[in-house]
């Protein structure tokens, strides 16, 4: 009996192990299916957040496509607004050269136009104390006051005028001066004294007269020959002049010594030394006192002096001066202004928008 009960319950618990494994079974089974359930609606649940999310990024990538051609549009649009500014730029910029060349050519439109009004006077008087007055020194200072306006102006168009200046000077000081004025105020003298130095003394210094040996001491030849004077005279001797002919003769020294003044203003030596000849001739020939003789000897040593003295050409920094004045005032202005491209700019700008 006791070996029958083992065989009586080992079905049972072999029917309840497989009890239990199918009851395992099927939990397993059961959770696998759930898990399989639970990914594929995770799966879905992903591939439609995928799907939303794609959908959402290509409606972002249409916004940035239509904002990209929106800016495109715009960057277009300023492109071309910025070309039309410039443009007008470009326009309003040969307009106001236009402009500025215009007033420039007006006379007294510049600053410094009074400065080379100034400077075109002063090389001017340095022309006439050259060629006129033949004042070399002053000239040069003249040249010189010029020459450091030009420079203050600092101005690269009126280089050449500078170049000339300089030029002039240096011919200005390879010439020698000739004192005209000193030479003139000695003529002027001459004259005013002219009317006293011809007029015979009134007065006579007594001579010292040797002492005569007494009658008995000298024989008659001797007494003759004391009493007789011999002077050896070759030419005619004049008569004494009366008071006529005395003003006559100051009123021809005085013409003639005009004369000499005048040849010596205009440097020509010829008649300036014919006339100081002829006055000393006049005077030798009609008067021999030591008063006409002084006067006599200053004209001959004046008539000695050679007035005629080599001008150098200064007059080339004017003309170049007046050239440069006369291109700047009168000649037409090159300058035009451009013309206006607003129109076709603005169709340019239609063309892209419908374009756009």
């Amino acid at each position: 009996m006791s070996d029958q009960k083992p065989t009586q319950d080992t079905p049972k618990l072999a029917n309840t192990k497989h009890q239990k494994d199918k009851s395992f079974s099927q939990v397993w089974f059961f959770l696998v299916a759930l898990l399989i359930i639970a990914a594929l609606v995770f799966g879905q649940y992903r591939i439609e957040t995928l799907l939303l999310k794609q959908s959402a990024l290509e409606q972002q990538l249409q916004s940035l496509a239509s904002q990209s051609q929106q800016h495109s549009i715009e960057r277009g649009k300023q492109a071309t607004h910025l070309e039309q500014s410039q443009q007008a730029l470009k326009e309003m910029q040969g307009r106001l050269a236009f402009m500025q060349q215009t007033l420039d050519q007006i006379p007294g439109a510049r600053v410094d136009d009074w400065k080379l009004a100034e400077i075109e006077y002063l090389l001017r008087l340095a022309n006439q104390r050259v060629y006129l007055q033949h004042e070399l020194t002053a000239a040069h200072g003249l040249f010189d006051a010029a020459n450091q306006i030009l420079a203050n102006l600092d101005n690269p168009a009126l280089l050449v005028v500078r170049e000339q200046i300089a030029k002039e000077m240096l011919l200005l000081g390879q010439h020698s001066q000739l004192d005209r004025q000193g030479i003139y105020t000695q003529l002027q003298a001459i004259k005013q004294l002219i009317h006293d130095g011809i007029q015979p003394p009134q007065t006579f210094k007594q001579t010292k007269t040797e002492v005569m040996p007494s009658a008995d001491e000298k024989t008659l030849w001797q007494q003759l020959i004391a009493l007789v004077s011999i002077r050896h005279r070759d030419d005619a001797f004049n008569a004494p002049l009366t008071n006529s002919q005395y003003q006559l003769l100051e009123h021809n020294l005085n013409l003639m010594l005009e004369q000499a003044q005048w040849a010596l203003l205009k440097a020509d030596s010829r008649l300036y030394q014919d006339s100081l000849n002829h006055a000393q001739q006049w005077l030798t020939d009609n008067l021999r006192h030591s008063g006409a003789q002084t006067i006599a000897a200053k004209l001959q040593a004046l008539a000695a002096i050679d007035v005629q003295q080599t001008t150098p050409n200064v007059s080339e920094s004017l003309r170049l001066l007046r050239q440069i004045l006369q291109e700047r005032t009168f000649n037409p202005s090159d300058v035009k202004p451009k013309q206006n491209k607003t129109p076709s700019t603005n169709k340019k700008i239609n063309n892209q928008q419908e374009q756009a």
